[in-house]
């Protein structure tokens, strides 16, 4: 099948210099009113305590059964918070702040006008200063802010950078900009590198905490009642993780995905994404027993192809 590929001149602009492109996938939401922290403490999985105009933070919004509405990264700028969701499931995630913000002014939609461009490479510090913006902290989700703009560390090894700001000045940056990539190098990156996206590796089917929400840093235990606390919750405390996201190396090219991972014949877990580097070699993200990942059981592709588990997804 035809995967998101890595190409050899991608991966020297990597090694040496930096690349970018537009994240289309993902949505620009901005949230403000009284008491609006306190209303979204209530509601999201990460304590918002943590959230500064130095620091973002990464969370989940549950319904009250537990299951996901959508994973968000929240970021304050001062004026307004910023959250960034899938773009598919970005009506969904408006719907749900607004359905139980009774007794709060509390203002959500979606900013049309601003967009995200990923900056990813050794010198991915130069491509920061193309948009004004200072270097964040070193922390995953660290931000910096110039005249609007904000940079946000997406991911924190290798260092690489989000940056969130008008959409012309994005186009205005890649357009025949000798680092400009396609989108699909970009996605190949996040897949060979084992960072799980919501609306791709896992949904709403699978509950966030088997979804490596504690390995994304998306999950405080400690801050108290939340919407879908309760189901979360009894998740850590009663054994419920028992499947996981992993990062995983093939021997083989998946004709198809979602695809199943076999042990001895017998389907055991689940191939959700895969790219190839420029090496020609495939990596992918799967979801799988996490029983069958502590003791490495052999697992191959539906044509025998042997699939290595490298790690589970983590930050």
């Amino acid at each position: 099948m035809n995967l998101p590929a890595l190409s050899a001149g991608t991966a020297e602009h990597l090694l040496h210099d930096y690349v970018m492109s537009e994240r289309s996938r993902w949505c620009v939401l901005k949230a403000s009113g009284d008491r609006l922290r306190d209303y979204l403490q209530g509601q999201i999985t990460q304590d918002i305590r943590g959230l500064t105009t130095q620091q973002g933070i990464h969370a989940c919004l549950l319904t009250p059964q537990g299951k996901a509405v959508s994973t968000l990264y929240l970021i304050d700028t001062g004026a307004a918070l910023l959250i960034l969701t899938p773009a598919t499931h970005a009506a969904a995630c408006v719907s749900r702040l607004r359905r139980f913000a009774l007794g709060y002014e509390l203002r959500v939609g979606v900013v049309d006008t601003l967009g995200i461009c990923s900056i990813q490479g050794a010198d991915a510090a130069q491509g920061l200063a193309a948009f004004g913006l200072p270097q964040p902290g070193d922390e995953w989700l660290a931000t910096s802010h110039h005249a609007g703009s904000v940079a946000l560390v997406m991911p924190a090894e290798p260092r690489g950078f989000w940056v969130i700001t008008e959409k012309p000045a994005i186009r205005a940056q890649c357009t025949n900009s000798p680092h400009y990539v396609d989108e699909t190098q970009m996605e190949a990156m996040r897949i060979i590198r084992g960072l799980p996206d919501f609306g791709v590796e896992w949904d709403e089917k699978i509950h966030p905490l088997n979804a490596n929400l504690i390995e994304m840093r998306g999950v405080s235990f400690d801050k108290g009642c939340y919407v879908g606390q309760e189901v979360t919750s009894r998740m850590r405390w009663r054994g419920g993780i028992r499947k996981k996201l992993y990062r995983v190396l093939l021997a083989g090219v998946p004709e198809a995905l979602p695809c199943p991972l076999l042990s001895a014949s017998s389907a055991i877990g689940e191939l959700r994404s895969a790219a190839m580097d420029h090496r020609q070699q495939c990596y992918g993200i799967a979801w799988l027993p996490v029983e069958i990942a502590e003791k490495q059981t052999a697992l191959a592709l539906a044509d025998g192809s042997a699939v290595e588990i490298l790690e589970p997804c983590h930050v």
